[in-house]
């Protein structure tokens, strides 16, 4: 009894320590802008739609990868924009020229297009163009 509540105690401080990082996404793009600025990151912009299954598939298996969700939270302002919820969102998405979802831009903090990933990707390929992306940003 004494092992599983030290085991428990220890689970607990894991979690609260930040061993296991989490994408805290945005839903506001220009907020992201902002925050990028800040933080000096890259922001990635998720243009999805409620009803596509490679979007869902990308949440499920892609994002919720220990090693994206790290690289994401280290690296990039991570937002997630509808098309079809507002006005705003879905001029962007034009903007971008989003032809299909899941479609993820990859942009400076001034809103400049570095790069783009049409599609569904594993999380191992997601993690392999984050590192080249990010890489790519900083030897500029």
């Amino acid at each position: 009894m004494k092992q599983f509540i030290t085991l428990t105690v220890l689970g607990f401080l894991a979690l609260n320590t930040g061993a296991f990082a989490e994408v805290g996404w945005g839903h506001d793009y220009n907020a992201a802008l902002e925050t990028a600025k800040k933080d000096k990151k890259l922001v990635m912009v998720d243009l999805y739609t409620d009803w596509c299954g490679w979007c869902k598939k990308l949440d499920k298996d892609t994002y919720s990868d220990k090693d994206v969700e790290a690289k994401l939270t280290k690296d990039f302002v991570a937002v997630k924009v509808n098309p079809e919820k507002s006005q705003r969102d879905a001029k962007l998405s034009q903007d971008f020229g989003t032809t299909g979802y899941p479609h993820i831009v990859f942009v400076d903090a001034n809103g400049k297009k570095v790069s783009e990933i049409d599609g569904y990707l594993s999380a191992s390929q997601f993690l392999e163009q984050l590192n080249k992306i990010s890489e790519k940003a900083t030897k500029k």
